[in-house]
């Protein structure tokens, strides 16, 4: 199943965007929104395990949290 990830939470709008990877294991662990009085629950990577691969097939080297997009992938 794909889900296009796009929400909006009152006033802010949360998207996803490529790159987009595959990995076959990761720890996903919940993750609280909270803006304002109103709070929301989604999933985040914690640890990725094994190989993951982007959309060409090659295996990258994905890093869980970055200051910069450019960064979330290490080859």
């Amino acid at each position: 199943m794909s889900l296009k990830i796009e929400q909006r939470f009152d006033d802010v709008l949360f998207t996803e965007s490529g790159p987009r990877i595959y990995t076959t294991g990761a720890h996903i662990v919940p993750m609280k929104i909270k803006i304002g009085q109103k709070q929301r629950y989604v999933w985040v990577v914690d640890e990725f395990k094994d190989d993951s691969y982007d959309e060409d097939g090659k295996i990258c080297s994905p890093v869980v949290y970055s200051t910069k997009k450019k960064d979330l992938l290490s080859n």
